[in-house]
Protein backbone atom coordinates (compact mmCIF):
# COMPACT_ATOMS: atom_id res chain seq x y z
CA UNK A 1 0.00 0.00 0.00
CA UNK A 2 1.62 3.72 -0.88
CA UNK A 3 2.47 5.47 2.30
CA UNK A 4 0.47 8.39 3.04
CA UNK A 5 2.99 11.20 1.69
CA UNK A 6 2.72 9.09 -1.52
CA UNK A 7 -1.44 9.05 -2.10
CA UNK A 8 -1.53 12.97 -0.80
CA UNK A 9 0.95 13.69 -3.55
CA UNK A 10 -1.00 11.09 -6.12
CA UNK A 11 -3.95 11.93 -8.64
CA UNK A 12 -6.65 10.61 -6.31
CA UNK A 13 -8.19 12.57 -3.45
CA UNK A 14 -7.30 10.26 -0.15
CA UNK A 15 -9.63 10.38 2.66
CA UNK A 16 -6.95 11.94 4.54
CA UNK A 17 -6.67 14.63 2.43
CA UNK A 18 -10.56 15.89 2.52
CA UNK A 19 -10.58 15.33 5.97
CA UNK A 20 -7.76 17.78 6.25
CA UNK A 21 -9.70 20.47 4.05
CA UNK A 22 -12.58 20.14 5.85
CA UNK A 23 -10.92 20.39 9.65
CA UNK A 24 -8.69 23.71 8.13
CA UNK A 25 -12.26 24.96 6.59
CA UNK A 26 -13.53 24.62 10.03
CA UNK A 27 -10.59 26.34 12.01
CA UNK A 28 -10.71 28.77 9.28
CA UNK A 29 -13.95 29.97 9.84
CA UNK A 30 -13.42 29.84 13.28
CA UNK A 31 -10.48 32.53 13.42
CA UNK A 32 -12.14 34.93 11.37
CA UNK A 33 -15.06 34.99 13.44
CA UNK A 34 -12.61 35.76 16.72
CA UNK A 35 -10.79 37.74 15.04
CA UNK A 36 -14.07 39.82 13.63
CA UNK A 37 -15.62 39.68 16.95
CA UNK A 38 -12.41 40.52 18.89
CA UNK A 39 -12.27 44.16 16.72
CA UNK A 40 -8.71 43.36 15.89
CA UNK A 41 -6.79 45.34 12.77
CA UNK A 42 -5.56 43.39 11.00
CA UNK A 43 -5.78 43.78 7.25
CA UNK A 44 -6.10 39.56 6.49
CA UNK A 45 -6.31 36.53 8.56
CA UNK A 46 -7.06 32.66 8.03
CA UNK A 47 -5.74 29.23 8.19
CA UNK A 48 -3.53 29.07 5.24
CA UNK A 49 -3.06 25.30 4.64
CA UNK A 50 -2.37 22.33 6.64
CA UNK A 51 1.57 20.98 6.56
CA UNK A 52 1.70 16.76 6.33
CA UNK A 53 5.32 16.40 7.46
CA UNK A 54 5.44 12.41 8.33
CA UNK A 55 3.60 9.63 9.03
CA UNK A 56 2.47 8.28 12.52
CA UNK A 57 3.18 4.57 13.21
CA UNK A 58 -0.06 3.53 12.24
CA UNK A 59 -0.36 5.65 9.13
CA UNK A 60 -2.01 8.88 10.30
CA UNK A 61 -0.56 12.32 9.38
CA UNK A 62 1.74 13.61 11.51
CA UNK A 63 0.66 17.70 10.67
CA UNK A 64 1.20 21.34 11.65
CA UNK A 65 -2.02 23.46 10.76
CA UNK A 66 -0.45 26.68 9.53
CA UNK A 67 -2.45 30.26 10.93
CA UNK A 68 -1.70 33.43 9.45
CA UNK A 69 -2.48 37.34 10.33
CA UNK A 70 -1.04 39.94 7.81
CA UNK A 71 -0.82 42.93 10.45
CA UNK A 72 -1.01 45.76 7.45
CA UNK A 73 2.33 47.87 5.35
CA UNK A 74 2.55 49.96 8.24
CA UNK A 75 3.66 47.90 11.06
CA UNK A 76 7.64 47.38 11.38
CA UNK A 77 7.89 46.66 14.57
CA UNK A 78 5.04 44.55 15.64
CA UNK A 79 3.68 45.31 19.06
CA UNK A 80 4.19 41.91 20.88
CA UNK A 81 1.06 42.11 23.00
CA UNK A 82 -1.08 42.27 20.03
CA UNK A 83 0.88 39.55 18.80
CA UNK A 84 0.01 37.45 21.73
CA UNK A 85 -3.38 38.17 21.49
CA UNK A 86 -3.86 36.92 18.36
CA UNK A 87 -1.46 33.76 18.99
CA UNK A 88 -4.29 33.09 21.85
CA UNK A 89 -7.20 33.43 19.25
CA UNK A 90 -5.57 31.24 16.70
CA UNK A 91 -4.91 28.60 19.26
CA UNK A 92 -8.27 28.82 20.48
CA UNK A 93 -10.07 28.86 16.49
CA UNK A 94 -7.33 25.70 15.61
CA UNK A 95 -7.65 23.47 18.53
CA UNK A 96 -11.25 21.83 18.43
CA UNK A 97 -10.79 21.07 14.91
CA UNK A 98 -7.18 19.25 14.52
CA UNK A 99 -8.40 17.42 17.83
CA UNK A 100 -7.86 13.60 18.00
CA UNK A 101 -5.21 14.33 14.89
CA UNK A 102 -1.26 14.12 15.18
CA UNK A 103 -0.06 17.32 15.26
CA UNK A 104 3.47 18.20 15.88
CA UNK A 105 2.95 21.50 16.51
CA UNK A 106 1.06 24.92 15.24
CA UNK A 107 2.50 27.69 13.50
CA UNK A 108 0.90 31.22 13.98
CA UNK A 109 2.26 33.51 11.45
CA UNK A 110 2.51 37.02 11.01
CA UNK A 111 3.51 38.74 7.88
CA UNK A 112 4.19 42.89 8.33
CA UNK A 113 5.72 45.30 6.91
CA UNK A 114 3.55 44.70 3.23
CA UNK A 115 -0.07 44.73 2.63
CA UNK A 116 -1.15 41.47 1.57
CA UNK A 117 -1.40 37.92 3.20
CA UNK A 118 1.24 36.61 0.87
CA UNK A 119 2.76 39.92 0.16
CA UNK A 120 5.01 41.11 3.14
CA UNK A 121 8.14 42.22 3.76
CA UNK A 122 8.52 40.32 7.06
CA UNK A 123 7.15 36.70 8.35
CA UNK A 124 7.70 35.43 11.60
CA UNK A 125 5.52 32.72 13.47
CA UNK A 126 5.09 31.91 17.25
CA UNK A 127 5.18 27.62 17.07
CA UNK A 128 3.32 25.95 19.48
CA UNK A 129 3.42 22.62 20.95
CA UNK A 130 0.17 20.25 20.57
CA UNK A 131 0.21 20.19 24.54
CA UNK A 132 0.18 23.97 25.15
CA UNK A 133 -2.56 25.01 22.71
CA UNK A 134 -4.55 21.87 24.60
CA UNK A 135 -4.09 23.11 28.04
CA UNK A 136 -4.18 26.44 26.95
CA UNK A 137 -7.93 25.82 25.15
CA UNK A 138 -9.29 23.39 28.19
CA UNK A 139 -7.51 24.65 31.60
CA UNK A 140 -9.29 28.00 32.60
CA UNK A 141 -6.50 28.55 35.43
CA UNK A 142 -3.65 28.87 32.30
CA UNK A 143 -4.26 31.56 30.49
CA UNK A 144 -2.94 33.46 27.84
CA UNK A 145 0.14 35.03 30.04
CA UNK A 146 1.12 31.53 31.23
CA UNK A 147 0.87 30.51 27.27
CA UNK A 148 3.11 33.37 26.32
CA UNK A 149 5.36 32.89 29.42
CA UNK A 150 5.67 28.94 28.88
CA UNK A 151 6.14 29.79 25.10
CA UNK A 152 9.05 32.06 25.62
CA UNK A 153 10.92 30.26 28.71
CA UNK A 154 10.95 26.75 27.34
CA UNK A 155 12.35 28.54 23.64
CA UNK A 156 15.81 28.15 22.40
CA UNK A 157 17.98 28.76 19.69
CA UNK A 158 16.71 26.14 17.67
CA UNK A 159 13.69 28.08 15.64
CA UNK A 160 12.57 24.44 13.99
CA UNK A 161 11.56 22.89 16.97
CA UNK A 162 8.52 24.34 18.89
CA UNK A 163 7.99 25.85 21.07
CA UNK A 164 9.28 28.71 19.13
CA UNK A 165 8.39 32.38 20.44
CA UNK A 166 9.22 34.60 17.76
CA UNK A 167 10.91 33.00 14.46
CA UNK A 168 11.45 32.81 10.77
CA UNK A 169 8.70 31.19 9.13
CA UNK A 170 9.11 28.37 7.47
CA UNK A 171 7.86 26.99 3.72
CA UNK A 172 6.91 23.90 3.92
CA UNK A 173 6.02 23.88 0.02
CA UNK A 174 10.61 23.59 -0.14
CA UNK A 175 11.01 20.95 3.11
CA UNK A 176 11.47 17.17 1.59
CA UNK A 177 8.91 14.43 2.13
CA UNK A 178 6.48 17.34 2.81
CA UNK A 179 2.37 17.99 1.53
CA UNK A 180 0.74 20.70 2.13
CA UNK A 181 -2.97 20.45 1.74
CA UNK A 182 -4.96 23.55 1.65
CA UNK A 183 -7.57 24.68 -0.82
CA UNK A 184 -8.84 21.38 -2.06
CA UNK A 185 -5.20 20.06 -3.31
CA UNK A 186 -1.86 19.05 -2.10
CA UNK A 187 0.84 20.71 -3.37
CA UNK A 188 4.25 18.59 -3.49
CA UNK A 189 7.22 19.43 -1.35
CA UNK A 190 9.14 22.10 -3.53
CA UNK A 191 6.02 23.26 -5.46
CA UNK A 192 6.31 26.91 -6.66
CA UNK A 193 5.10 29.49 -4.06
CA UNK A 194 5.79 32.59 -5.97
CA UNK A 195 2.75 34.20 -4.46
CA UNK A 196 3.95 34.24 -1.54
CA UNK A 197 7.23 36.71 -1.14
CA UNK A 198 7.23 35.62 2.45
CA UNK A 199 8.47 31.83 3.72
CA UNK A 200 6.17 30.10 5.58
CA UNK A 201 3.32 30.29 3.15
CA UNK A 202 2.91 26.63 2.94
CA UNK A 203 1.39 27.19 -0.40
CA UNK A 204 0.28 29.63 -2.66
CA UNK A 205 -3.21 30.66 -3.06
CA UNK A 206 -4.32 29.37 0.81
CA UNK A 207 -7.47 29.17 2.27
CA UNK A 208 -8.77 32.18 4.36
CA UNK A 209 -10.25 35.72 3.63
CA UNK A 210 -10.75 38.73 4.81
CA UNK A 211 -11.44 39.44 8.64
Amino acid sequence: MPALLERLLGDDTPDEQVDLESRQSDADEALREAVDAGGYDVEDCGVTGVAVVNEGPDGEPVVVPIARFSLGEHVEDPDMDRVWDLVGEAAEALHTPFDGVFVRHYDVQFTFDGDELFEAEECRRVALTDELVDRFATDPGFGLADLRDSVEAMDDIDDDIAPVAWGECKDYSHTADAAIVTAGAAAAAGASASAASCAGAGAAGGGGGAC
